[in-house]
């Protein structure tokens, strides 16, 4: 059975026999001599100097395709060896998400959860090919629905889906949990609860006359899906295979074998691509939900700006791993072994880098070298006539979370009566946070336009 083409390149070695099919903007190939293009056991032989991919005769791949209807197809649902580097990723990242999280007070990580919401998000729209303003995100959680633009509101209700899922997870049985975040159910919840409720325009499948039900996992004949050269799986198999992976994957209880499922398991259901569209937010939410779960404090990193950073080398492993198996010493199953462990890699090390990322911009020296650079410069505290002195009270607030108002006031380093103006200013700016105008604590408060200014990079296009 010949399965869905997505592989990101063709080998460009002059008189290879090139075992890869094509993907969509490969680019200019260039050959010497006479290469084989193989579809199982059939090839086409071209005899070209220098040719387009596109000038390849598609139609001839195309029409050898067949749909995948056999479950059993995904088997091994992961490697039977993991290699020892993989293994260490594993062991690391649980204890340096421990560390970020150790070097935060409660009402500090609370303000920090709340804005990688937003973070997570933006990168999330920015892997789909949308963009949409950081401060928008946020402004978008607290203004009315009928005053938010069309493209906030998906970002909107994704900030709140996160939100939601989480909680909702948390009231599961702890014994549970695992399995029911791996299940058909959970996949179709989640789903649902980001695209319920959005504008129909929105929900419109490109290229199609027909819109997205929001969490009706595909199953009817008319349900197939293509994206690029990757031919999705029979509808009709794509909820056995879901129970296949859960099946698997949910009697795993090795603390390290489960992370290194969860990396797995991030491929291999967007490559059943479960629904007609909106599967790359879902598999994403999906993993955060599952990272979260095995006490990775994701919600103090953020994996989809991972992705995004390195988005050209996220879509080639992805591809990668779509790869059929070559030969025999690449494992025993119907895909590339090798490829897939490659992809499972690449999520380690982007995981890994999230967390290194967010604990070198908490460093404490660091954090309050920036914070000082951003009261002097910064055109909205300028323009409010915020005196710079107030940057150390704000950072003695950042790192301690919450603090007397009275204390507060002091570190301000000012007269009652200014100290009272000021502290009113910085509530209204959103960097400080209280009950009400005379509550007796005080907290730190993280709008984006300030963390921006404060965490390097942190909301950025990457090229």
């Amino acid at each position: 059975m010949a399965q869905a083409f997505s592989s990101p390149h063709v080998d460009n070695v002059p008189g290879k026999r090139c075992l890869h099919p094509f993907r969509e903007n490969s680019g200019i190939i260039r050959y010497e001599n006479k290469c084989e293009f193989f579809v199982r056991n059939k090839s086409l032989k071209i005899a070209v100097e220098l040719i387009l991919v596109e000038e390849v005769d598609r139609k001839y791949l195309q029409g050898n395709l067949k749909m995948i209807t056999d479950k059993n197809f995904l088997m091994p649902i992961l490697p039977a060896e993991i290699p020892d580097d993989i293994f260490a990723m594993a062991s690391s990242l649980p204890e340096r998400g421990a560390f970020l999280d150790g070097r935060l007070a409660p009402a500090t990580r609370a303000a920090l959860a709340s804005l990688l919401e937003v973070t997570n998000t933006y990168y999330s729209n920015l892997i789909e090919g949308q963009y949409s303003s950081p401060a928008d995100l946020q402004q978008a959680l607290s203004v009315p629905k009928r005053e938010r633009k069309q493209l906030n509101e998906l970002a909107a209700r994704q900030i709140k889906v996160q939100k939601i899922m989480e909680r909702f997870v948390e009231m599961l049985p702890s014994g549970s949990r695992w399995s029911w975040m791996l299940s058909p159910q959970c996949i179709s919840i989640s789903h649902k609860a980001l695209f319920r409720d959005i504008p129909q325009d929105l929900l419109q499948i490109a290229h199609s006359d027909r819109r997205l039900i929001p969490g009706r996992i595909r199953s009817e004949s008319d349900e197939q899906v293509r994206v690029g050269h990757h031919l999705a799986p029979d509808a009709a198999v794509v909820e056995p295979m879901l129970k296949l992976m859960q099946t698997w994957i949910a009697r795993i209880e090795d603390p390290r074998m489960r992370l290194v499922a969860t990396m797995a398991y991030h491929h291999r259901l967007a490559w059943v691509h479960p629904f007609m569209d909106g599967n790359g937010r879902l598999v994403r939410l999906v993993t955060h939900l599952q990272l979260r779960h095995l006490g990775l404090r994701s919600n103090l990193w953020s994996i989809s700006r991972g992705l995004a950073r390195r988005q050209q080398d996220y879509y080639a492993c992805m591809a990668n791993a779509d790869r059929p198996r070559e030969g025999d010493l690449d494992g025993r199953g119907q895909l590339s072994l090798k490829h897939y462990i490659g992809f499972i890699r690449f999520m380690f090390e982007v995981s890994l880098d999230q967390v290194e990322y967010m604990i070198d911009a908490l460093d404490t020296r660091k954090l309050r070298s920036r914070i000082d650079r951003c009261f002097i410069s910064n055109e909205r505290l300028l323009e409010r006539k915020v005196r710079r002195t107030s940057a150390a009270a704000v950072h003695a607030l950042l790192t301690q979370g919450t603090m007397p108002r009275a204390t507060f006031k002091t570190f301000l380093g000012i007269s009652e009566r200014l100290a009272i103006e000021e502290l009113k200013v910085l509530q209204s700016l959103g960097l400080v946070l209280s009950a009400s105008p005379k509550a007796r604590e005080v907290s730190i408060g993280l709008p984006v336009w300030f963390a921006q200014e404060i965490f390097p990079d942190l909301h950025r296009r990457f090229a």
